[in-house]
Formats: C-alpha cells, structure tokens, sequence
C-alpha cells in the first residue's frame, strides 16, 4: 500500500507540475491547438496571432487574465490557404495587440514574424 501511495502522489505532483508549467506561458503551442494567455492585468485589443510568416488569427479583444484557444486549422495565409499541420510544422509564433493604456502588446515564441 506505502508503494502505491507513493506512486500515487508522485503522479498527482507530475500532473499539477504540466498543468501549472501551462499557465507561467503567454504562448502555449499544442499539436492541434495554439493558446494565447493574456497574462497581464489589462486588457488588449486589436489581437492579431501569427504563424510561422504567413498565418494569421484576429480576435477583437482579449480579457486580462483571459485565455484564446485557437485551433491550429483556423490559421489562414493571405490568399485563404489554411496550415496543414500534417505539411508544416509550426515554428514560430507572434502576438500583436493593443494594451488598454494604447501602447501596443507583442508576444513572441520561436522565430516570430520576419518582416
């Protein structure tokens, strides 16, 4: 029983332990997903994610505190071509927004954006 206890409770803390690991990033990248964490505690709008150059998701405001699941088929290039992620791989993510005090909000995980 002390054995299974044991293993028990390391489970427990490695699972609090990811789960946790999630939240201290602004930019979480899921093989089907992308998660964008407004972790300050003002409001953004005008939010615009980019990936990899050329794919881009706009949502009109995000919450302080709120969090922005995005489905990594819904990003779409300038011609209405959609990511295939079983054809690319993601490599860089880029968020732009407003903050409520005007200045604007950027976000960057891997490469982000080449101008």
């Amino acid at each position: 029983m002390h054995r299974f206890t044991a293993a028990l409770t390391l489970v427990v803390t490695l699972a609090l332990g990811a789960c946790s690991d999630d939240e201290r990033h602004a930019i979480i990248i899921r093989p089907d997903q992308v998660s964008v964490i407004n972790t300050t505690t003002a409001g953004w709008s005008g939010v615009e994610v980019w990936l990899n150059d050329h794919y881009r998701v706009q949502a009109p405001a995000l919450a302080a505190g709120q969090r922005l699941d995005i489905p990594i088929t819904v990003f779409v290039a300038g011609f209405g071509q959609r990511f295939d992620p079983k054809r690319q791989t993601p490599f860089g993510i880029e968020v732009s927004a407003k903050g409520a005090d005007g200045k604007p909000v950027k976000l960057v995980w891997g490469q982000g954006r080449r101008r």
